[in-house]
C-alpha cells in the first residue's frame, strides 16, 4: 500500500531520474555514432558556403529573373549557418528531442529552398554548377536517414518512461484513493 511518505519518496525520485541523464540504449546520449553524424552533417552543410558565395542571383534579375532568387540565396546561406550551429549544439546534448526535431527540419529546409534556386542557377548562371551544388547537398542522405531513426527511437525511449512513471503514480493515487482520510478510523476498529 503506498502511504503519503511512499508518494513523496516516489516524486523525489522521479526529480532525481529527471535530473540524471536517462540510460540509453546504443544511439543515444555520448554515443560516438550520432554525434559523428551531426558533425558529418554540419560538415556536409559547412561545403555549401564556398558554392553559394559563386552564385550571383542579383546579376540574374538584371536578365529577366525573378528578384525571389535573391532573397532564397540569402535564405539558403542562412539556412546553411544555422544548420552548422544546430548541429553543433546536438553533438553536445544528442538527447534533446526538440532540438533533434529542429536540426532535421532546418536541414529539410535547406533543400527545400536550394531547390528551387538551382533552377535559377542552371537557367541564368551556369548548369554545372548547379549540379555540383545539388550532388554535394545530396551527400548528406544518408545522414540525414540515420538522424531520422535517431529521433525516432529517442521519441519512442521517451514515451516508454512517461508510460512507467504515469502508470507508477496511476497505482499510487488508486492506492492512496483507498486509504481512510486522516482522523477517521477504519471500518471495525476499536475507539
Amino acid at each position: 500500500m503506498c502511504s503519503r511518505f511512499a508518494i513523496i519518496a516516489f516524486l523525489l525520485d522521479i526529480v532525481l531520474v529527471a535530473q540524471q541523464p536517462a540510460a540509453l540504449p546504443p544511439g543515444f546520449t555520448g554515443d560516438p555514432r550520432i554525434i559523428s553524424v551531426f558533425n558529418r552533417i554540419s560538415q556536409q552543410t559547412a561545403r555549401l558556403t564556398p558554392m553559394l558565395a559563386e552564385v550571383h542571383a542579383r546579376d540574374w534579375v538584371t536578365k529577366g529573373a525573378s528578384e525571389t532568387y535573391v532573397a532564397q540565396l540569402e535564405s539558403a546561406q542562412q539556412q546553411v549557418k544555422a544548420v552548422q550551429t544546430e548541429m553543433g549544439a546536438l553533438a553536445q546534448h544528442p538527447d534533446h528531442m526538440q532540438d533533434c526535431m529542429k536540426g532535421l527540419f532546418r536541414v529539410q529546409a535547406l533543400h527545400g529552398s536550394l531547390e528551387s534556386l538551382m533552377g535559377g542557377l542552371r537557367r541564368y548562371q551556369n548548369s554545372p554548377m548547379a549540379d555540383l551544388i545539388e550532388s554535394v547537398a545530396a551527400e548528406d542522405q544518408s545522414d540525414l536517414e540515420q538522424l531520422q531513426s535517431y529521433i525516432l527511437d529517442l521519441a519512442n525511449q521517451k514515451e516508454q518512461e512517461f508510460l512507467v512513471v504515469d502508470h507508477e503514480a496511476q497505482r499510487c493515487r488508486a492506492s492512496i484513493s483507498r486509504e481512510p482520510a486522516p482522523g477517521k478510523k477504519k471500518p471495525g476498529s476499536q475507539p
